[in-house]
């Protein structure tokens, strides 16, 4: 007992033990095991962990891992829906190019109980509580096919909505084209398929065929308009179109539904530069004017004189020329 007390035992922390235990290990052990073992850990774990995170997560894509949707874009069906309120009073609803079926969901969601749903795309569609969904191309007769047997007789939809885009590796002019094409194709089937008075939902490119497509829609709608909901990416270059009050015509020009006709014959409004003003005009973003194949343009003396509007003029054409021809200039040939 005299020796216990001469000699008291000393407390060891739990951290000397283990920094102790970790000595007494040999190195070979503590690099097969580095984190077990207590080697430093790598300080670039974290970067690399949020490097592999998509790069859509934003607050929206945290969103609709919390509500259950299954894309991020199913937001921007509920905020359009939340500014027209198309839904409340809908009892059928066509999805074109559905998948993955986020758009599917919220229609689901706000539209009455017991509502006909049916969604299409290229894609297989995993099951949906109140939807039809089927694989099939929307261009194609057997897509038709398809859809009037999945609609009952004697019902035509309230709502058709689409969010499709083209995948052709980057190159926007031909994904925007693609893609106002397939625009095309979806208004096919929204006029064969809605009642009058319906609505029309579709994702655009704000590209060159842009104007063409709205003035397609407004022959076809008593009310047409553009927006860009908060969900959507201020980066990306798509806004969304909302047609309000289908005409039901008995008759629709095929022209009108033509990207090859459409594209091709329709002049969008040309607007006139003041050179008088002073204001700042804004760029255009996709480069030079539509329609501009020539850089350098002359014009006969005779046609400024005697033109109702000669300042219009003199912003259009870099030269006037005294005699009554036009030479042509070999730097634009």
């Amino acid at each position: 007992m005299g020796n216990a007390a001469a000699f008291p035992r000393h407390r060891v922390s739990a951290s000397t033990a283990r920094a102790s235990r970790r000595l007494s290990l040999s190195p070979s052990t503590r690099a097969r095991h580095p984190a077990r073992h207590g080697a430093p850990r790598d300080a670039d774990a974290h970067h690399r962990r949020s490097f592999l995170r998509p790069k859509s997560a934003d607050k929206f894509y945290y969103l609709a891992k919390e509500q259950g949707y299954r894309s991020r874009a199913s937001f921007k069906l509920v905020q359009l829906n939340r500014k027209y309120d198309f839904f409340s009073g809908a009892r059928a609803c066509m999805d074109l190019c559905a998948a993955p079926g986020g758009w599917l969901q919220v229609a689901a969601k706000y539209m009455p109980m017991s509502s006909l749903i049916v969604g299409v795309d290229l894609a297989p569609i995993k099951p949906i509580r109140g939807c039809t969904t089927f694989v099939d191309d929307i261009t194609t007769q057997s897509c038709r096919a398809q859809l009037k047997r999945c609609t009952p007789e004697g019902v035509q939809y309230d709502v058709v909505i689409h969010d499709g885009a083209p995948n052709v590796g980057g190159n926007f002019a031909a994904e925007s084209y693609t893609q106002a094409a397939l625009t095309l194709d979806s208004l096919r089937l929204a006029t064969e398929f809605l009642k009058e008075g319906g609505w029309f939902v579709t994702k655009v490119f704000r590209s060159t065929e842009y104007h063409a497509l709205l003035y397609s829609m407004q022959q076809l709608f008593t009310k047409v308009e553009s927006t860009k909901p908060v969900a959507s990416r201020g980066t990306s270059a798509e806004i969304y179109v909302v047609c309000q009050g289908f005409l039901a015509p008995r008759k629709v020009d095929s022209r009108l539904l033509d990207p090859r006709h459409l594209f091709a014959e329709y002049e969008g409004p040309k607007q006139a530069i003041d050179v008088l003003s002073h204001a700042k005009r804004p760029r255009n973003r996709s480069g030079y004017e539509d329609g501009v194949s020539a850089l350098y343009k002359e014009c006969p003396a005779e046609t400024f004189i005697l033109c109702d509007k000669p300042a219009e003029l003199l912003g259009q054409y870099h030269t006037f020329l005294l005699d009554a021809s036009v030479r042509r200039d070999p730097r634009i040939e």
